[in-house]
């Protein structure tokens, strides 16, 4: 028996952007060259060896800068003018299905008004069953974001879990 594949609405995704650039608008504009963004990410994530009930330790990985970074706004003064990548490692360590805290890195490249932007930041996540809590630090800019996983491999009862998808959106400021 095959476990059905879970995707993230596009339709949900195009709300949720609409709802994001409604926030951009209404908070207080950054000083020239600053970071004022809110950032919708999608990617799926490997996770080796799974989640279950019994603590483990592994590696949580998109592969690289296989998802996508939709931002509206602003990076070091420069506007966002599309889709971008993204993408993450992230070991763990006594994470179960219930639960999980740990740190990793994240790259993303988001294209701006000055060209493509790299950026390279440290991870820090806190799950709850599926809700997610990311905050990343890039130099000279943070982000902060809530999410959910979608299971896609495995379903913590009969079998690890093993691949989720992630919707993440927050917001991405700084100098």
């Amino acid at each position: 028996m095959s476990t059905p594949v879970h995707r993230p609405s596009r339709i949900g995704v195009a709300l949720f952007a609409l709802f994001a650039a409604a926030l951009l608008a209404a908070a207080p504009a950054q000083a020239a060259g600053g970071t004022s963004a809110v950032c919708t990410n999608e990617f799926t994530a490997t996770i080796t060896p799974g989640f279950s009930f019994i603590p483990s330790s592994g590696t949580q990985t998109t592969n690289g800068e296989t998802g996508s970074i939709v931002c509206v706004g602003e990076i070091a003064g420069h506007r966002v003018t599309g889709r971008g990548s993204i993408g993450y490692v992230l070991p763990y360590a006594a994470a179960t299905c219930a639960s999980e805290a740990g740190s990793g890195t994240v790259r993303a490249t988001v294209p701006t008004t000055a060209g493509n932007r790299h950026l390279v930041g440290t991870l820090a996540v806190e799950r709850t069953a599926l809700a997610i809590r990311a905050d990343v630090q890039f130099s000279g800019m943070r982000y902060r974001g809530l999410g959910v996983a979608v299971p896609r491999q495995g379903d913590c009862l009969l079998t690890p879990l093993r691949q989720v998808s992630i919707v993440l959106t927050g917001t991405l400021s700084g100098t």
